[in-house]
């Protein structure tokens, strides 16, 4: 008989001696026997992925194409063919050739992500949808994010190391996620941090990924019941010698760290960190010292929160970018008069000054780093995220856009300016449902913001619920009459309606109060078009080209 190996050589999780894939990760395990045969070859029996291509899940997600897949488990992208086939990831978890044990510990561990994820809303994770099973499986249907795990991205860079900067701002993003986990009540730990769980947009905007062994602290408990982690990023305390605590995720945090500054793959020699010897660059010394506490062995040595870890990295990438230069040494974007005589270094106000005015300028990436400045010397600046996020927004820009209006909204929960503008920004996104609830709650804070009824009634109309648009514009005109962006979407939606003649009426009106709108000339063209009036029709379309459309 085959002896096999308890624990998972990828993330270190304890099985049961007959078990042929980690119930926590879902990898093959180490000289396994062929998978366990049960009776029937029903569904129940089906391993996982892949899902025939265009296969639709519980009539509403078509499956596009494999992400990724191991053991028990895949990740597929699909659309929602209920919200205009907008792109979602649908993770799945096979129940074949589990014991009735392991089948209980793969259910609650899925239950586990589900429920976690379904209460938490941050800028730096994916929201989650709903969760079902089907033949056999579960999924569990969330967002889709485009780019590439960390791991990969760090494969692709010379020596497999990262710039220095652009580690900064990782540790900085995942402390940002990670103190939001810790400071949940009761507190929710992530248990395992690595390059492999963290998603990076091509923007460079970080997603913590896979919740599926995240937990709750619960306070008194003396330790874990299960061994679980990956090797070379767990902290010791996650094999069994006490309850995992938040300072758990700072010895991660640290191992992920040092992975990306070293090259070197902390899971080929766990617990063995030799010195960085980082030199010769403002921020090294204080960085590696940072880095070494954070994986000492012992957790009451290490920083005590990861609020505290996010200072002094955003100390350190501060005192890289507003460093003396010399005379001689062009600074690193154009200045203004706001700037010090003979330096770059400057205070949070005149970084803000600054950003008003590059923007005012239209000079966006300029404005942009100002206000990064600004942030960088106080992280707690709402107004500086939310015009941050419309700079962003003016960029197309729309996930960093988004992430920049979350965290002025968990700034300012009552900045219905903000809620309005994360509407705006989803439905760029197309997420029309969720950009939805962002207007009713801009609308709550402020029942007269007539730009967030626009705002939705767009959004309703996009979800095909014209009445309720058609009364959501009425109300946006109550709050002002001679808004002709107000008409024209009014029209839109009588346009898909077939209210042709109204249509027409509404557009009109928009361009009696603002004859250079063009969008509503060529919609007014469309209009005519279906009435039949194909002369009047050209002659609006002319009208449109000649103001600029070219849609």
């Amino acid at each position: 008989m085959v002896s096999l190996s308890p624990h998972c050589a990828s993330c270190g999780a304890v099985n049961r001696p007959q078990a042929n894939f980690c119930v926590v990760c879902g990898q093959p395990l180490q000289n396994t026997l062929p998978p366990v045969q049960t009776s029937g070859g029903g569904a129940s029996n089906a391993p996982t992925g892949p899902v025939l291509a265009h296969r639709l899940l519980k009539q509403r997600y078509r499956i596009v194409s494999l992400l990724g897949q191991g053991g028990m488990g895949a990740v597929y992208k699909a659309e929602d063919t209920q919200l205009g086939n907008r792109a979602m990831a649908v993770k799945e978890m096979s129940q074949s050739g589990l014991s009735p044990q392991e089948l209980q510990e793969a259910t609650d561990a899925f239950q586990n992500e589900a429920l976690l994820l379904a209460g938490l809303i941050h800028p730096n994770l994916p929201r989650i949808y709903e969760h079902f099973t089907d033949g056999g499986h579960w999924y569990l249907v969330m967002d889709f994010i485009e780019g590439e795990t960390l791991e990969d991205h760090l494969s692709k860079a010379p020596g497999n190391r990262l710039p220095l900067e652009e580690v900064l701002n990782i540790g900085i993003q995942l402390c940002t996620v990670l103190d939001y986990l810790h400071t949940r009540q009761p507190p929710i730990i992530f248990r395992d941090l690595k390059p492999a769980n963290v998603m990076l947009t091509p923007e460079g905007h970080l997603y913590l990924i896979d919740f599926g062994i995240a937990r709750h602290f619960k306070p008194g408990k003396a330790m874990d019941t299960i061994i679980l982690g990956s090797p070379g990023y767990a902290a010791p305390e996650q094999y069994g010698q006490a309850q995992t605590t938040p300072s758990a995720d700072i010895y991660s945090l640290g191992a992920t760290l040092y992975q990306l500054l070293s090259g070197t793959d902390p899971s080929l020699d766990p617990f063995q960190f030799a010195p960085l010897q980082l030199v010769h660059q403002p921020g090294f010394s204080r960085l590696e010292t940072l880095i070494m506490q954070m994986l000492e062995m012992k957790k009451d040595k290490r920083p005590t929160n990861i609020a505290a870890i996010k200072q002094v990295l955003q100390s350190i990438s501060v005192q890289r970018m507003t460093r003396q230069i010399s005379p001689t040494q062009p600074a690193p974007w154009p200045t203004t008069a706001t700037s010090l005589p003979g330096t770059v270094l400057k205070t949070k106000k005149q970084w803000l000054n600054e950003g008003k005015a590059l923007y005012s300028a239209k000079r966006y990436e300029e404005a942009l780093a100002a206000y990064d400045h600004a942030l960088q010397l106080d992280p707690n600046l709402a107004q500086a995220h939310n015009t941050r996020g419309h700079i962003l927004l003016d960029l197309k820009r729309y996930t960093e856009a988004l992430a920049a209006f979350e965290q002025t909204i968990q700034l300012d929960p009552n900045f219905a300016l903000a809620f309005n503008a994360k509407g705006n920004t989803l439905a760029n996104l197309k997420r029309y449902t969720e950009a939805l609830a962002a207007f009713d709650h801009a609308i709550q804070l402020n029942p007269n913001l007539m730009h967030a009824y626009i705002g939705k009634g767009n959004a309703l109309s996009q979800l095909q619920r014209y009445t309720e648009a058609l009364d959501t514009f009425e109300h946006a005109i109550l709050l002002n009459p001679n808004l002709a962006m107000t008409y024209n979407a009014k029209g839109k939606t009588l346009f898909k309606l077939h209210r042709y003649t109204e249509a027409l009426a509404a557009f009109e009106h928009a361009i009696q109060l603002n004859p250079h709108l063009a969008i509503a000339y060529y919609n007014k063209g469309l209009a005519l078009e279906r009435l039949g009036r194909t002369k009047a029709a050209q002659q609006a379309y002319e009208r449109a080209r000649q103001l600029g459309y070219s849609g």
